[in-house]
């Protein structure tokens, strides 16, 4: 295990729901990173949370998932993430104006799988 080798905080404000927000979130790390290096992964972060988690919760509701049970919520988390790449990968603007359009092609989506 590495020592300890710095201390990092980043501090964010913005506007959400037209009313001011802040969060000051801190860091701990053990490799040799600059405040730099700190920035970058922190946005690295909320790319993907944005770009993935959000659609993921949003678009297909994934925090109140109406399949529960065995393996369904994983599976079903698989099938979403492939649906925002297929999306994404097919230059859609949004995830679910891709999702409209496959609506009524569901012999195309099945042509993507094999």
């Amino acid at each position: 295990m590495s020592p300890l080798a710095w201390v990092g905080v980043v501090h964010r404000s913005s506007e959400r729901d037209q009313k001011p927000f802040s969060e000051t979130v801190y860091y701990l790390g053990s490799a040799p990173w600059s405040a730099t290096d700190l920035l970058h992964a922190s946005q690295q972060h909320w790319q993907i949370e944005n770009g993935l988690h959000w659609v993921k919760d949003v678009t297909f509701e994934e925090d109140y998932p109406p399949r529960r049970g065995g393996h369904a919520p994983v599976t079903w988390s698989i099938f979403n993430t492939f649906a925002i790449t297929l999306a994404r990968r097919q230059g859609w603007r949004t995830v679910p104006q891709a999702l409209r359009d496959w609506a009524n092609r569901i012999h195309y989506i099945f042509s993507l799988l094999v």
